[in-house]
């Protein structure tokens, strides 16, 4: 069994799998320990530098793993639009089609294709956030 975890996630709450948590959690608690050593080697003026710019520090294992995780969320919801709709998005982001050039293929009009469009973005907003 798959359980979600809810995290804080640069100040927004992203579900994740347990054992991804888990990880994520480990992860921090090691370098949680590596700056507890850190400190016991650093003069005053190295440790108030690397306090200052500890906020500026990313976490690229964190993002990494989030980034996929919403990566895998979007291709899920695209693989839920139905045919016309992952073709639409396959022709306007995958071949870098333009509106009009749609609208040719399907026998629609250019505000036609953009509606549709603006449709789909909105589904697939609504099913990753």
């Amino acid at each position: 069994m798959n359980d979600s975890v809810a995290i804080t996630y640069s100040g927004q709450q992203v579900s994740v799998p347990k054992e991804v948590a888990d990880f994520l959690e480990q992860d921090r608690k090691r370098e949680q320990a590596q700056e507890k050593r850190d400190q016991r080697h650093l003069s005053r003026s190295e440790f108030e530098t690397v306090l200052f710019c500890s906020d500026c520090v990313r976490r690229p294992v964190e993002d990494a793993v989030l980034r996929n995780l919403q990566l895998e969320t979007l291709r899920k919801a695209v693989g839920d639009l139905g045919d016309q709709g992952r073709d639409l998005i396959q022709l306007r982001y995958g071949r870098g089609l333009t509106m009009e050039e749609i609208g040719t293929i399907y026998g629609v009009s250019k505000a036609s294709v953009s509606k549709r469009l603006k449709k789909l973005h909105e589904q697939l907003r609504g099913s990753v956030s």
